[in-house]
């Protein structure tokens, strides 16, 4: 939570940072989505007609993750029809928590049931590379995503 009397900014789970961030998109919530989504989040795209892609949280563990939600400054949750931007293809440089102890430069997976990035086990799907060294399960560290699948048909 940012505090307007805090001295100096902390990063925030969803926040991006190195600033050349070109893939991000606007998206709309979709209107079937009961819990808001949250910075930091991975979504997914629903397939329906017309306007901004739509997007719900990821459910599981093999859903094929379009990208996550970017931190905003006014929003700390974003319910049914609200307007987000999402961080999805390549590059994007993301603040996210980790599950677990990460070594820097290790290939990470997301852990669904806890929005958390892990070290990637082997089969499972690699969303980026951790660019800081996570200590223990809660540390925040920086992730280039990476997400190839967001790019094919």
């Amino acid at each position: 939570m940012v505090s307007q009397n805090q001295f100096e900014m902390a990063p925030i789970q969803g926040q991006l940072t190195l600033q050349l961030n070109t893939n991000t998109i606007p998206c709309q919530v979709d209107t079937t989505v009961v819990a808001p989504l949250v910075p930091g989040q991975p979504v997914k795209v629903v397939d329906s007609a017309g306007g901004q892609p739509k997007v719900i949280g990821a459910a599981l563990d093999t859903d094929d993750i379009f990208g996550f939600v970017n931190y905003s400054i006014k929003d700390s949750a974003f319910p049914a029809l609200a307007q987000l931007e999402i961080s999805a293809f390549q590059d994007n440089v993301m603040y996210m928590t980790a599950g677990a102890a990460i070594a820097r430069n290790a290939s990470v997976e997301v852990v669904i049931a806890s929005k958390k990035v892990v070290t990637a086990a082997s089969g499972k799907r690699i969303v980026g590379r951790a660019l800081d060294k996570a200590l223990a399960d809660g540390d925040l560290i920086r992730v280039v995503i990476m997400l190839p699948g967001a790019l094919a048909p």
